[in-house]
C-alpha cells in the first residue's frame, strides 16, 4: 500500500493533490472531486495526472510498467529517465503544495524550491508533468529545465501571494470595487444578492436601473476575483487575462435576472473550465431562467446585438491584480438558434439575433 506523505484539496473542492511513496519511489498525483467535470452526472475519472517525483533507490534498467510488479502498482522511472539512477537525494525538509490561482494545477516544494509540478494541462496528450529528478521526456515526467523553471518558479510565487490576499481579506476588497465600479458605470445598485450557494469563491449580483431608462443591469461581482481553471490554455484567443463577470438586461426589475448570471457564473470553479466569447450554455444552469418560455439556453458575448432599445453601455476599465475583467453579456436563444450557434458559430447566432430585431435587453 502507497504512503500519503501529504495531501491536501484546492480551495474551491473539485481538486486533490496527494505525494505517494511507493517501493521506493514518490509520486504526486491529481485527482478530480466529484462535480469537477464539464458534465456533472458524468461518472468522475479519479487522476486528473500523475508524475514521478523520484526514485529512493536504484532504478531499472528501462521504464516499467506497474503490472510488472502487481496489479494497481505504478510505472518505476528507468535508469535513463533519472538524473539519480541509483537513488536521489532525500527530502529537504517538510513537503509543500501549492495550488495555482485557476485551482487546476499544483506544484509540490521542498526546502530546495520545485520538485514537482502538474500544470492545468497536464494529463493531456502524453504529457503528465515536469519533475526535478527527471532527465529526458518519459511518459512519468518531463525535465523540468531552467526556462520551464523560471516561468514556474514565477507563477508559484504569485500563487502563494494571490492566496495569502484571496483568503484573508480579499473579498472585501472585490466586492467593494465591484459595486462601486457598477455603480459608477450604470447606475446605484437597487438590489444585491449571493449567489455562491455558500461555497468559494464568493459571488454577488446586483441589480442597476441604466439612467432613468427602462432597462435594468443585472451583474456578477467576484467572478473576476480569480482567473478561471484551464484559461491559461486560451490566453491568446480569449485576448485578456482570463478574468470575466456576466452581465444580463432586462426591461423590467425582474428578480430572475440573478438566475440568469448566477447559473452560468458557477461552472468554471465549480466544473474546472472557463468561459469565453462566444459561448454558449443550455441545461441546468439556464433551466430555471426567466427570460422567456422558449428559452433553450444562453449565448455569452462582450458584443451584443444593439436592439431597439438603450445602447449597450461600457462596463469596461475594471481591473484585477493587473489584469483587465471583461464582461460577457448573456443573451437568451431560443432552441434554433441554439442550433444555429452550435452548426455555424456564435456570429451567425449574433447576425440572426439582429436580423430579427433581438437586441441585449430583454
Amino acid at each position: 500500500m502507497p504512503e500519503v506523505l501529504i495531501e491536501d484539496t484546492n480551495p474551491y473542492s473539485t481538486r486533490r493533490a496527494s505525494l505517494l511513496a511507493e517501493d521506493g519511489n514518490l509520486y504526486l498525483y491529481l485527482s478530480a472531486l466529484s462535480g469537477s467535470r464539464e458534465d456533472p452526472t458524468e461518472a468522475v475519472e479519479p487522476t486528473v495526472s500523475a508524475v514521478w517525483v523520484a526514485n529512493h533507490g536504484p532504478a531499472p534498467k528501462r521504464l516499467r510498467p506497474g503490472d510488472q510488479h502487481g496489479a494497481g502498482r505504478p510505472p518505476i522511472m528507468g535508469c535513463d529517465g533519472t538524473t539519480f539512477p541509483l537513488g536521489c537525494p532525500p527530502l529537504n525538509g517538510s513537503p509543500e503544495l501549492v495550488w495555482f490561482e485557476e485551482g487546476d494545477g499544483v506544484a509540490l516544494l521542498d526546502a530546495d524550491g520545485l520538485l514537482a509540478v502538474i500544470p492545468g494541462w497536464g494529463g493531456r496528450e502524453g504529457f503528465c508533468g515536469y519533475a526535478r529528478y527527471c532527465r529526458e521526456q518519459t511518459p512519468l515526467a518531463w525535465p523540468l529545465g531552467s526556462a520551464a523553471r523560471a516561468t514556474l518558479d514565477k507563477k508559484v510565487a504569485a500563487s502563494r501571494e494571490f492566496w495569502a490576499w484571496r483568503l484573508s481579506d480579499g473579498w472585501d476588497e472585490v466586492e467593494t470595487s465591484g459595486l462601486a465600479h457598477l455603480d459608477a458605470r450604470i447606475g446605484p445598485r437597487e438590489a444585491i444578492w449571493r449567489i455562491d450557494g455558500g461555497s468559494f469563491p464568493e459571488m454577488i449580483a446586483s441589480q442597476h436601473r441604466l439612467g432613468g431608462r427602462e432597462a435594468w443591469i443585472t451583474s456578477t461581482t467576484g467572478l473576476s476575483a480569480q482567473r478561471m481553471p484551464q484559461v491559461e490554455q486560451f490566453v491568446q484567443r480569449l485576448g485578456d487575462g482570463g478574468r470575466i463577470e456576466l452581465a444580463v438586461g432586462t426591461a423590467t426589475a425582474d428578480q430572475g435576472a440573478r438566475e440568469v448570471v448566477g447559473g452560468p457564473g458557477s461552472i468554471p470553479f465549480s466544473r474546472m473550465t472557463w468561459l469565453g466569447e462566444g459561448h454558449v450554455v443550455d441545461g441546468e444552469p439556464v433551466r430555471s431562467s426567466s427570460l422567456g418560455s422558449d428559452m433553450a439556453g444562453v449565448l455569452l458575448t462582450a458584443n451584443p446585438p444593439p436592439g431597439p432599445g438603450p445602447s449597450v453601455p461600457d462596463l469596461s476599465g475594471l481591473f484585477r491584480r493587473g489584469e483587465p475583467v471583461t464582461w460577457l453579456w448573456v443573451i437568451a436563444i431560443d432552441a434554433a438558434t441554439l442550433r444555429l450557434a452550435r452548426a455555424e458559430g456564435a456570429s451567425a447566432a449574433l447576425d440572426a439575433l439582429a436580423a430579427a430585431g433581438r437586441g441585449w435587453v430583454h
